[in-house]
């Protein structure tokens, strides 16, 4: 009994430890439910504001729907830049997304798709990066960058990507591309906006803020894999596409100019130059290049020296001082004066044929641009005062200072202040500056010891052709949206009357003498009278040792009677020296298409010219071409004549149109029926508006194409 009871008791100890264990962690167990529950009230009471907001962070967001930018567009409603939607088109290559066997099944038909499409590459080539990407476990594989709309919809129905972002790993970002339709046309003045640094240039940038429009704003859901997409909310916000500009550059006057200024640049060998044309009554800028000689040798337009080089003039600046010396002497243009060489103060000053004319009149010696003849004037009139000893002479009493305030009345010493940014600052020094010396006013009325722009020297001259009113120059006539005009830009008086009207009148038939018997002689013509006036300017005129280095300009409006149009062209350091041999073609060029076009002149059949009879951008079949010239008695170089060519300048000169594969060839010029056979041999369609000549091209020549992608063609007769 006593083994049974100890047996007994054993069993009973054996048991009871057993439940205290199971109490222990049925405890246990309560205390982290406790502890669950308080830690659950923490995060709801507690943290779970600020949780929530974080988890809101990570998977919502609101993101910026970009504004389209407005587009810039010429005097005739020709597109000057646009902004048009590129693609950047990446693929998912990892699994979950794209399997195994969808990858490896349709790879091959994607990659002779992708070669056909573009063939730089071959289909092997594109079969090895693909799996070379798909083994790198890539999520944003580069398959095309800068893709058009028409490209990224053709190749969404490639084998694979036709499946979509979530099952074919297709990825398409969209970002809008400003292009410019006319290629180089204008490059400078239209400029441009770099989204990334802020910096802006010509009127892209002075016209920002209405072209840029107004950004909308709409909130996206994280999904996967990095994708957002749109969850639509009341806040949404619409962008709002910016404003169109319309400016007042002509198109045809424009391609005029710029091929006229880069034949004289190139013949010439010169370092820089502008050509400015300007409508007189509204001051409206018409055309306007700059070139500039790169170390390789061509021209390209990559600064803006027409509006901010401010430099010596020249002889051109003696309009100025002519006009100073009418009002200040009221002399007749017919007093005498003398030329050649003559010492000022200290210095010697020559003509440019140093043996003069003898002595000439007024009118004479601002025909010859006589330096000599100009400065003796503006000495005699604006004489520097005899002081005595220790006497201080006061400005009023100081004639020079009244010459320097003729000079401002004209505005001279004062920028333009058009839109476009980088404007040169005038230089006019005057009797007070550190600088002033004997030679200052001599020197000043030829043109030197001042710094004025192109574009300031042809307000000028463009004031003058305007019956003394001088204009602020223009370029941009409105703003639209769509279809409504938000703004309406209104001509600018900067000077009423730059002088008085007996001064007008003599310095007007002073200039229209200087293309009737002195150096703008080029100019004349017997079908419109031209005012005009020629510089000569010596650049580094203060350094020994050194080549003498030349700035040719040429000055003028037209027709002289009843002015239209002024011009001012000016080329740096060319090969050969005056204004009126280097720059006066450049300026006949321009006014003869002017003259013939926007002023709906004639040719006289008995001086029938038929190089300059011909467009200047005429094109097209090379044996078409030859035949004409054959009727017309013209004789050309030899063409091949199975050949597109096109000729430049209104010369007989030809250069082959480019038919590079997969490059949109340049149809500008050619009749529609040579356009359409050329551009049908790329496998692409026409779309055409307008009869007569193609006088632009959508998409522009030289950007890609491909088969069945549509030109549209604007003619003009």
């Amino acid at each position: 009994m006593t083994g049974e009871k100890r047996k007994s008791e054993k069993q009973h100890d054996g048991k009871t430890g057993f439940w205290w264990k199971v109490y222990l962690i049925y405890a246990g167990l309560l205390l982290f439910a406790v502890a669950i529950a308080i830690r659950m009230v923490d995060v709801i009471f507690g943290e779970g504001q600020h949780l929530l907001e974080l988890s809101h962070r990570q998977s919502l967001r609101y993101e910026e729907t970009p504004a389209v930018r407005g587009n810039i567009y010429s005097a005739d409603n020709s597109l000057l830049a646009v902004s048009v939607p590129y693609f950047t088109l990446r693929m998912d290559m990892h699994p979950s997304v794209v399997s195994t066997d969808t990858f490896y099944k349709y790879l091959r038909p994607l990659c002779d798709s992708l070669h056909r499409m573009y063939p730089q590459r071959s289909s092997e080539s594109y079969r090895q990066w693909l799996i070379d990407g798909r083994k790198r476990g890539k999520r944003d594989f580069l398959l095309r960058a800068n893709v058009t709309y028409a490209e990224m919809t053709r190749i969404r129905q490639f084998p694979i990507l036709k499946k979509g972002q979530f099952r074919g790993g297709f990825i398409v970002e969209e970002k809008d591309r400003r292009i410019r339709p006319h290629g180089e046309l204008a490059k400078r003045t239209l400029g441009y906006y770099n989204t990334e640094s802020d910096y802006r240039v010509g009127l892209e940038g002075a016209y920002h803020k209405e072209l840029r429009g107004v950004n909308g704003r709409r909130l996206t859901q994280k999904v996967s894999n990095g994708v957002w997409r749109p969850v639509y909310t009341a806040d949404a916000v619409v962008a709002e596409n910016g404003k169109d500009i319309v400016t007042t550059i002509d198109i045809r006057i424009q391609d005029v100019a710029e091929s006229a200024l880069q034949e004289c640049m190139e013949l010439n060998e010169a370092e820089h130059g502008c050509v400015v044309l300007m409508e007189v009554k509204t001051g409206k800028v018409v055309a306007i290049a700059n070139l500039r000689k790169e170390a390789d040798g061509r021209y390209t337009e990559s600064m803006n020296y027409a509006i901010g080089e401010a430099v010596e003039p020249g002889s051109t600046f003696k309009l100025a001082s002519a006009i100073a010396i009418l009002e200040e002497s009221h002399c007749d243009t017919t007093v005498k004066v003398p030329t050649g060489r003559r010492k000022f103060h200290n210095r010697w000053m020559n003509d440019s044929h140093r043996e003069g004319w003898g002595d000439l009149s007024f009118a004479g010696a601002f025909e010859k641009s006589s330096n000599v003849g100009i400065s003796f004037l503006a000495d005699t009139c604006f004489p520097a005062p005899q002081r005595k000893k220790g006497e201080k002479i006061g400005a009023k009493e100081d004639k020079r200072f009244r010459f320097v305030e003729y000079l401002r009345r004209m505005h001279l010493d004062k920028p333009l202040g058009v839109e476009i940014a980088g404007e040169g600052v005038p230089y006019i020094k005057d009797p007070s500056d550190k600088t002033w010396s004997g030679i200052s006013l001599p020197w000043m009325s030829i043109g030197y010891e001042v710094n004025v722009t192109p574009l300031q020297i042809l307000a000028l001259y463009n004031a003058v052709a305007n019956n003394g009113k001088m204009m602020k120059p223009m370029f941009v006539s409105e703003i639209r949206k769509g279809d409504e005009r938000v703004k309406l830009q209104e001509p600018e008086v900067l000077v009423d009357r730059i002088c008085s009207s007996a001064t007008l009148a003599k310095v007007q038939g002073m200039l229209e003498g200087v293309v009737e018997r002195g150096t703008a002689m080029c100019l004349k013509n017997s079908l419109y009278k031209v005012a005009a006036k020629t510089g000569t300017a010596q650049i580094n005129y203060g350094k020994s040792g050194e080549k003498m280095t030349y700035r040719a300009s040429i000055v003028g409006y037209f027709p002289a009677d009843a002015p239209r149009y002024s011009c001012i062209v000016m080329i740096t350091n060319p090969r050969h020296i005056y204004g009126g041999a280097v720059a006066g073609p450049v300026f006949k060029e321009i006014a003869d298409k002017v003259y013939a076009t926007l002023m709906k002149g004639g040719l006289e059949t008995e001086r029938f010219d038929p190089a300059a009879a011909l467009p200047l951008r005429a094109a097209g079949y090379a044996a078409d071409i030859s035949r004409v010239g054959e009727y017309l008695g013209m004789r050309f170089p030899e063409l091949e004549p199975s050949s597109f060519v096109r000729m430049s300048g209104g010369t007989n000169r030809f250069a082959e149109v480019n038919t590079m594969k997969e490059v949109m060839p340049d149809v500008r010029g050619m009749g529609l029926r040579d356009a359409v056979f050329l551009l049908e041999k790329y496998g692409l369609k026409i779309s055409v508006s307008g009869k007569g000549w193609v006088k632009s091209q959508t998409p522009a020549a030289g950007t890609a194409c491909r088969k069945g992608q549509t030109v549209v063609l604007e003619m003009a007769s």
